[in-house]
């Protein structure tokens, strides 16, 4: 609800409030442009402007009432929630409410309750809703109604009841939310119709006239549809009997079996029993024999366990020994390296020394190299040189030597030729000569 004025609510117009619904749209948009022309002079007739009246009276006397439920369903909460009145209301209020809800909470103090006959109840222990009221309750939501600036701490409390009841469908029902939905479910049926104009009416009466026609048919229809179900119904019952007959009939057989049945699971037991009765006394002699064996079990482990001490007193002893000796070691370690620690430190010292004169030398060589390297490089290309002429100069004398040698072979291969043709013609020449001569007488 919106704010109010000068101690009691100014409930906004029926329009504003009916234009929340979807239903009543276009009704509101007309009925707000008559309000705009009934400013104007001779717009609208006197019965107009008396409903116009009246509609926003029965408007704003349900936005009161509505108002007022909401706050006494508040109540509690705001009784709870006393820094929200203590912020809002006067100190005077203040005090009054104080006073009655100390009534409300202890009627037997009460001036309402002060007749007989609810004193008789209330020793009775009747402690009803009725002997509970009192007249200054009604003063109280006066006082309440009265301050605007608690129009939206309500507002907010009754939208968190109604999100609570939507979301939890398992919660109990409040009567007290429900009278304020049915309430406000009114207040939008009594706009509606104060919307309606009289074609409108007219238009819901014909059809209204229209669906009762409609209905009759269906009424008719009906009454022919219910004769025929009793007739259906008659076949069903006595289908039912058959049944049930047979149902009978069988359940006499079902209880014949049950005792059969019954007489063979005894004969079961009986077997299960006897069979029982063996197999605990075939384990109680296996029980025998297991303590026996758990005996034997226990003796065998407290031996174990004596060697086992024993081993672990050597044990013991062994380990005492050699951590001993390891602690001796150790310190005959730290005499020892304490020792090589002082040598490794002279020897460290100098081999720092002599790296540094190595560094020095070795920036001594890196600036004699840049001087001796080009030297060496011409010295190589010098040398390079007189060896390939000596080659040269070889290979030279060389080729020449095989030249003259492989001539000599040439000019001695001729002579020899010349000898052997020499030989050759001589032989030739001895030989015609030999043919030539007689023979001798």
């Amino acid at each position: 609800m919106d704010t109010q004025s000068s101690g009691t609510l100014q409930s906004p117009s029926i329009f504003s409030e009916s234009s929340k619904t979807g239903s009543s749209r276009s009704g509101v948009a007309d009925i707000n442009e008559k309000e705009m022309d009934l400013t104007k002079d001779n717009s609208a007739s006197p019965i107009d402007l008396e409903c116009h009246i009246q509609t926003e009276r029965i408007t704003k006397i349900l936005d009161e009432a509505i108002y007022k439920i909401k706050l006494s369903l508040c109540l509690p909460h705001f009784v709870q929630e006393y820094k929200t009145l203590s912020s809002v209301l006067s100190d005077q209020h203040m005090d009054d409410l104080i006073f009655i809800f100390e009534q409300y909470d202890n009627p037997l103090f009460s001036d309402s309750l002060m007749n007989v006959t609810v004193m008789e109840d209330l020793k009775a222990g009747d402690v009803s809703l009725k002997n509970r009221l009192n007249p200054e309750l009604g003063h109280l939501i006066y006082i309440m109604n009265s301050y605007p600036a608690l129009a939206p701490k309500v507002e907010e409390m009754i939208e968190e009841m109604k999100a609570s009841c939507v979301g939890d469908e398992a919660a109990p029902p409040q009567p007290g939310l429900e009278f304020l939905l049915a309430m406000e479910q009114f207040k939008e049926l009594m706009v509606r119709q104060m919307e309606t104009t009289a074609a409108e009416e007219l238009a819901a009466k014909i059809s209204t006239r229209k669906l009762e026609a409609s209905n009759k048919n269906l009424l008719h229809k009906i009454e022919e549809y219910s004769t025929k179900l009793k007739e259906e119904s008659e076949r069903f019952e006595k289908t039912m009997k058959l049944k049930t007959e047979i149902i009978t009939k069988l359940q006499k057989e079902l209880a014949m079996l049950n005792h059969e049945a019954s007489l063979k699971i005894k004969k079961k037991i009986l077997d299960s029993e006897r069979q029982m009765v063996l197999a605990s006394r075939a384990h109680a002699v296996k029980n025998d024999m297991l303590k026996e064996e758990e005996n034997e079990c226990k003796e065998a482990y407290e031996n174990l366990l004596r060697t086992h001490l024993a081993d672990e007193k050597n044990q013991r002893a062994r380990r005492f020994k050699v951590e001993t000796q390891l602690l001796s070691w150790l310190q005959k370690y730290d005499l020892e390296m304490g020792e090589k620690q002082i040598e490794l430190d002279e020897l460290t010292e100098k081999y720092e020394d002599e790296l540094q004169k190595c560094e020095v030398l070795e920036q001594k060589l890196a600036e004699q190299d840049k001087e001796y390297i080009p030297l060496m490089a011409e010295r190589e290309e010098e040398y390079h040189k007189e060896m390939t002429e000596k080659m040269n100069k070889f290979m030279l004398e060389h080729a020449a030597r095989v030249i003259q040698t492989a001539w000599r072979d040439v000019l001695a291969n001729r002579a020899e030729k010349k000898k052997l043709k020499k030989i050759q013609k001589k032989m030739q020449a001895a030989a015609a000569a030999a043919n030539k001569k007689p023979p001798k007488k």
